[in-house]
């Protein structure tokens, strides 16, 4: 749950300048606001990762995991279980840390090319 951030000269709630960027914070009732110019550098990396299966491991919680992950249904998911090692997913950084953070909490093995640095 994100944590609210509020205006220091009226105490309003600020909103974010731009959705999903951490690069500033303005108040809609007064217009105070701050913006910084860095910006993490994993945003601004626009390489295409692949993410490849390694893992064969064809159980329930796996083939779950696989179909969320590449849009597919419970058969598909296990074929392509079963054909590891196999790209399932390829994307900018921002999206490949999400799907790397589901793979590590499922305990699936995978591998990420080129090399991911985040």
């Amino acid at each position: 749950m994100k944590e609210s951030i509020y205006c220091e000269k009226c105490g309003s709630k600020m909103q974010g300048v731009l959705d999903g960027i951490p690069a500033g914070m303005k108040c809609k009732k007064c217009g105070w606001g701050w913006a910084t110019t860095y910006i993490e550098p994993i945003l601004e990396d626009e390489n295409v990762y692949q993410i490849i299966l390694t893992s064969n491991r064809c159980d329930l919680s796996t083939i779950k995991v696989i179909a969320d992950i590449s849009s597919s249904n419970f058969i598909s998911a296990k074929k392509t279980i079963e054909n590891a090692p196999i790209k399932v997913f390829s994307g900018t950084a921002i999206d490949v840390k999400k799907i790397r953070d589901k793979l590590d909490l499922s305990k699936i093995s995978y591998e990420i090319n080129p090399p991911f640095p985040y």
